[in-house]
């Protein structure tokens, strides 16, 4: 059944409202932050399509349908399906810490915007994930770079115990949210793409790490087709070892939005 078909009968789960500091863009919530929401009713690999963006600080809820299918609902409206996913995701090595920290340094989101009708820093300067400048303490300051000699960007992320749960690991919704821009800065810095939208994020934790812990967030282009933009994005420990892995889509980035560039 596709996906784009709207379920009738669906049972409501939860209501849900996403706080502002969420965001990913101006008035739309984060898109990794919300794919999190759908981790604790999916176990495994989640594959969430998203079809609207996600306003934020107004009541939604999250839905089943019969066949198993998830629901992120606006009233009558569907932002969001998922529905248990398939993680077909070859990882390269880590880069080390250091080297991720060298590689933010440089990173787009530390550089004057791009866009002319936007000032600050980066793609998305308020973004929770990637965005240089929201408030100290309120955002997770991931600034992904190039890694020279491979094709990767990478940035390092120290949790904090406000990211944290009452055994002192990290919250899935922080780790989703860690997994979906990284991508996007992969397309800007090592290919000739501009990403527009998230359209879809197959992911994966395999477990999370504590807070405090310092951790590399990497992503690498795996491929195109016509307006669609694959990357992969990884998250590991301090050893190396992967604490989640996300597959995306997304959409190149429209001719209006191009002409803001400058």
């Amino acid at each position: 059944m596709s996906r784009e078909k709207h379920q009738s009968g669906l049972k409501t789960l939860s209501s849900v409202t996403i706080p502002s500091k969420y965001k990913g863009p101006p008035d739309i919530a984060n898109g990794g932050y919300v794919c999190s929401l759908f981790a604790e009713y999916i176990g495994g690999a989640i594959d969430v399509m998203i079809k609207r963006p996600t306003p934020l600080d107004r009541e939604l809820h999250l839905c089943a349908g019969d066949d198993g299918t998830h629901y992120l609902m606006d009233g009558e409206q569907m932002i969001i399906s998922a529905m248990p996913g398939i993680m077909d995701l070859s990882v390269p090595d880590a880069p080390g810490y250091e080297e991720a920290v060298t590689a933010a340094q440089a990173s787009l989101a530390l550089k004057p915007t791009p866009y002319t009708h936007v000032t600050g820093h980066g793609i998305h300067p308020i973004c929770f994930c990637c965005g240089a400048d929201v408030p100290e303490g309120e955002g997770l300051k991931i600034h992904p770079g190039r890694v020279p000699g491979t094709n990767m960007v990478a940035a390092p992320w120290t949790p904090t115990v406000e990211h944290g749960d009452e055994q002192g690991y990290v919250r899935p919704e922080f780790l989703w949210t860690a997994l979906d821009c990284p991508g996007a800065y992969a397309l800007w810095e090592l290919t000739d793409t501009k990403p527009g939208f998230l359209g879809r994020l197959i992911g994966r934790i395999e477990k999370p790490p504590r807070c405090g812990e310092p951790c590399v967030v990497a992503a690498w282009p795996t491929g195109s087709d016509g307006r669609k933009l694959y990357t992969g994005t990884a998250l590991f420990d301090a050893k190396g070892q992967i604490i989640g892995r996300s597959l995306a889509t997304w959409f190149l980035m429209p001719p209006e939005m191009l002409r803001l560039l400058a």
